[in-house]
């Protein structure tokens, strides 16, 4: 059956992996896997015992943001799985944690849909979830809000000074800034923080305070009034 799967992978660790995210990948005629490059793979890493390599289309998304870079790379993207899917073939497009957050698949998932193919997303564990559960801690309880923010975003001293838990995702390349303005909000020493959670390499800090600025793009910090 003609069809896209945008299909969460998890954080890291292949074990969180749904059972859904497992058959999509499993009974796919073909599997998408985004790469940057430069060789990276991670969320094929994260998957790869569950996908037949007979069936991976390497699909090109740099990590850039030059516009006209990226709009070519997703414009190819696009045209080659509509391709499989005009075919009468399914198509299974890994990204790294939840499909619909912060995703890669987003932007392709839409265009697809636009040009009348069957889309569909299978939800995955979140980076901030994840993260979460390795501190052993709730990110919310009762009516406690949560709010989950890029690190690129503009506005985050004003969103720490609101009631409840940030959680601050693909922090490391601005982890010196943002620990100044957990400092400004009496956050730094609370905050805590995963980097690589479930890869190769992770590390736990329970606040910042004496983390270096040089992080993994993949981290993850949890701040609140009360950790």
């Amino acid at each position: 059956m003609a069809k896209l799967y945008g299909v969460g992978v998890g954080p890291g660790d292949s074990e969180l992996m749904t059972l859904k995210a497992v058959r999509i990948l499993e009974s796919a005629d073909a599997v998408a896997v985004p790469v940057t490059g430069k060789g990276a793979q991670t969320a094929f890493d994260i998957a790869k015992e569950y996908i037949d390599k007979n069936k991976v289309m390497e699909c090109l998304i740099p990590m850039t943001r030059d516009k006209a870079l990226l709009d070519a790379a997703y414009a190819k993207v696009i045209k080659d799985i509509e391709e499989q899917l005009s075919a009468g073939k399914s198509v299974a497009f890994i990204t790294l944690g939840d499909p619909a957050v912060y995703s890669t698949y987003t932007r392709i998932g839409a265009a697809v849909a636009k040009d009348g193919f069957e889309t569909e997303m299978i939800p995955a564990v979140t980076s901030f979830c994840a993260a979460a559960a390795k501190f052993n801690m709730p990110l919310c309880e009762n009516r406690e809000p949560l709010f989950v923010i890029p690190a690129e975003c503009a506005d985050i001293s004003s969103l720490l000074a609101l009631d409840g838990k940030k959680a601050i995702m693909k922090a490391g390349g601005r982890l010196g800034e943002i620990k100044a303005l957990l400092a400004e909000n009496g956050l730094l020493d609370t905050a805590k923080m995963a980097e690589k959670c479930g890869m190769d390499g992770e590390v736990l800090y329970n606040g910042l305070s004496a983390a270096d600025e040089k992080k993994s793009y993949f981290s993850v910090i949890i701040a609140g009034n009360e950790q």
